[in-house]
């Protein structure tokens, strides 16, 4: 998630190129952040040590943790702390730009501030996209004051990362009415709760929806794509409506709607989000009556 937030800051500032930005991405897939590089991100390493220590593994062949601990540097628990951070995307993505010859250390933590203090992210905010905390972020895009919105939103985000992919970010947005999408893909619910869950798109860039929750490429947007999109969204009122159960709130959903440069069934405005998957932009919608 970070290196989508980052990666785009750095993209629209002419900082990296598209080239390098894919192929950091095909690194961040293939690869797993240094024992190193996690170390001295938590503290528990300086520079100098994990240059020594790189220097000893070329020297001996002996692994990284396997050093540190018989020079004194770590502990055994320290080392199975760093373990269990290899995935960390915040530290892959760093080590991507590094070893791709994109940025320097120096010049990445001088853009990472950058982008941090251009986009008016807190340091909350800031922490969250970097551990991949949704809940941590969503208050910086999603400006509404029925937290069930964000309690929707929270759970078709996790589900995307969960489903469709873990390559996400997500924009600020806004309540709208009126609007006639190329595409849809969406559900209404009856109950306690009468909402509205869906995406809808411009362009072929909803492709990135279906073909991640289908794990099959469509090809074009037609009904066999959209249906993918609308059993997503089927199956996140589902985990959504099983959580009301334990609050005795009740839901019954709708059969799924799938149009076409239709105006959506809703009474009024409902709220869309722009999310982007893989790069791909469509948007999340979300109604409560």
């Amino acid at each position: 998630m970070f290196s989508q937030f980052f990666g785009d800051y750095l993209l629209k500032n002419q900082i990296i190129t598209s080239e390098q930005f894919a192929a950091c991405m095909s690194y961040i897939k293939a690869n797993r952040v240094k024992l190193g590089l996690i170390a001295a991100a938590e503290g528990l390493l300086t520079s100098s040590q994990v240059m020594e220590l790189n220097y000893l593994q070329v020297q001996s062949d002996e692994k990284f943790g396997d050093l540190a601990v018989k020079k004194g540097y770590l502990t055994e628990s320290d080392v199975n702390y760093l373990l269990g951070l290899q995935s960390n995307p915040y530290l892959l993505f760093v080590q991507a730009l590094d070893e791709n010859g994109c940025l320097t250390h120096d010049e990445i933590d001088y853009n990472i501030t950058a982008f941090q203090k251009e986009s008016n992210y807190s340091n909350a905010v800031m922490k969250a996209i970097r551990d991949g905390n949704i809940e941590g972020m969503l208050p910086a895009f999603v400006n509404v004051n029925d937290q069930r919105y964000l309690d929707l939103i929270g759970l078709t985000l996790r589900n995307i990362v969960r489903f469709i992919s873990t390559y996400i970010r997500i924009a600020p947005g806004e309540f709208i009415s009126d609007h006639v999408p190329k595409y849809a893909a969406y559900q209404n619910t009856l109950g306690d709760y009468q909402l509205t869950l869906g995406f809808t798109g411009e362009d072929d860039d909803i492709l990135a929806l279906a073909d991640g929750y289908a794990k099959e490429e469509f090809g074009t947007v037609d009904e066999d794509a959209l249906d993918s999109i609308a059993e997503f969204t089927n199956c996140v009122n589902g985990l959504y409506a099983a959580e009301l159960s334990f609050q005795n709130i009740s839901l019954d959903m709708m059969p799924p709607r799938l149009t076409f440069d239709e105006p959506i069934d809703v009474d009024g405005e409902y709220y869309s989000l722009p999310i982007f998957v893989e790069g791909k932009k469509s948007h999340l919608i979300v109604r409560f009556n």
